[in-house]
């Protein structure tokens, strides 16, 4: 069985920031062929909204994975999003989908963007600048 974690918009962003934690799942991903990582689809156009280029960047990264939105995942973020809609968007019920798909944990630099929705969290401490 395979392990891995979801990056969702602000840990991209870190990444991209040069984050060592963040960067040392790469790294793993790279040494271990079963631990991914996954950047889902619309975490990456957040990202690229707030830093153009970054998906550009992360497409070099051969152990990063992007998660599209098919219909049982667009299926499942409609349903959530029925009831409850984060404040952060899309984004976060993409990155929460995939973790509710997968078991895995989100890593991400704003965890209380995920309060209520019940997955697994990986909460990072933003690199100082």
């Amino acid at each position: 069985m395979s392990d891995g974690v979801i990056l969702d918009h602000h840990a991209l962003l870190a990444l991209g920031k040069g984050h060592r934690i963040l960067s040392g799942f790469v790294v793993a991903a790279h040494e271990d062929p079963l631990y991914t990582v996954i950047a889902p689809a619309l975490c990456l156009a957040e990202a690229t909204r707030n830093r153009p280029g970054i998906a550009t960047h992360l497409a070099q990264l051969a152990a990063v994975e992007v998660a599209s939105v098919d219909r049982i995942l667009a299926d499942a973020m409609g349903r959530v999003a029925a009831s409850f809609f984060p404040e952060h968007g899309w984004p976060v019920l993409h990155a929460a989908a995939v973790s509710m798909a997968t078991g895995w944990e989100v890593a991400t630099t704003e965890a209380a963007a995920y309060r209520g929705l019940g997955i697994p969290l990986l909460p990072v401490v933003p690199a100082q600048d």
